[in-house]
């Protein structure tokens, strides 16, 4: 009888003290930042037991989710490009220099602007002439897209088109034709020839950040001719601006100098959080 007594007086005292559930409804997102914001009108510090499970997904979901704003003009960037004269360092027998103008956008898009001389000597192995072509310019206009425009400028990933134009003049010199029927071999000249072409370029490019507002970029391009004009006894070998008549792929190497024009918007200040005593 005392141990059935003794069962009931504690059932009796869990029914009459029970535990309470907590009826606190988790507020949203929305509702956070309005208490959030009423709170910090009333003067009243922000405590870090306020903070809810769901405001750590919904700075979470900010940080994800948050771009740079940057202004319209970013920057002017200026460049040369030294890929051909290196490369005729190594023995190459054609190119020259160009100059380049860009604009960041937003540091997204890029148009670009580029001027350049090229000009060639060469005879080839096994052949029986020499071709030159006298220094000419030519100009590319174009723009690329940068894949990291959400990331800082000082590095960049780019893919772009441009459009080229050159017109230039040549000469074919030394031709030795053999001729074993007479047992002459004449030495003929075809000079004072004149071509113009337009070709495309799409262009992917990788910029770096060296020292300050110095920068280097390396480019791979793939290149195709719109059009090149043949004369009666002669074509083009080598086209100021795009390379060889055969060539398919060309590489560039460049310096770049960046004047910044417009400042990236500052980011939005985090909630202050004071740890709770």
């Amino acid at each position: 009888m005392l141990l059935l007594a003794a069962v009931v007086a504690v059932h009796a005292q869990r029914r009459t003290t029970p535990v309470q559930p907590n009826n606190n409804r988790i507020l949203t997102a929305q509702e956070h930042k309005l208490k959030v914001k009423e709170l910090r009108a009333k003067g009243m510090m922000i405590m870090g037991d306020t903070i809810l499970p769901d405001s750590v997904a919904l700075q979470t979901d900010s940080l994800k989710k948050k771009h740079m704003q940057y202004p319209l003009l970013t920057s002017a960037i200026f460049g040369v490009n030294v890929w051909d004269p290196v490369m005729r360092i190594m023995g190459q027998k054609y190119g020259g220099i160009d100059f380049s103008a860009e604009l960041s956008l937003w540091n997204r898009i890029i148009p670009s602007v580029e001027v350049g001389m090229g000009w060639a000597k060469d005879t080839p192995e096994d052949m029986n002439y020499t071709y030159r072509c006298k220094p000419a310019v030519y100009g590319k206009l174009g723009a690329c897209y940068n894949f990291k425009f959400n990331d800082s400028p000082d590095y960049c990933a780019l893919l772009g088109f441009r459009a080229g134009y050159s017109t230039f003049g040549y000469e074919i010199t030394d031709v030795h034709i053999k001729n074993d029927y007479w047992g002459q071999h004449p030495v003929i000249d075809i000079t004072d020839q004149h071509s113009n072409a337009t070709w495309g370029e799409v262009v992917l490019q990788v910029k770096v950040k060296l020292l300050g507002n110095i920068s280097a970029g390396w480019a791979l391009k793939y290149h195709f001719l719109f059009g090149c004009k043949d004369n009666a006894n002669s074509r083009p070998w080598y086209i100021p601006g795009f390379g060889t008549r055969g060539s398919k792929l060309a590489g560039g190497l460049s310096i770049y100098y960046t004047l910044p024009l417009g400042k990236r918007r500052s980011e939005p200040a985090p909630l202050p959080v004071v740890p709770a005593e």
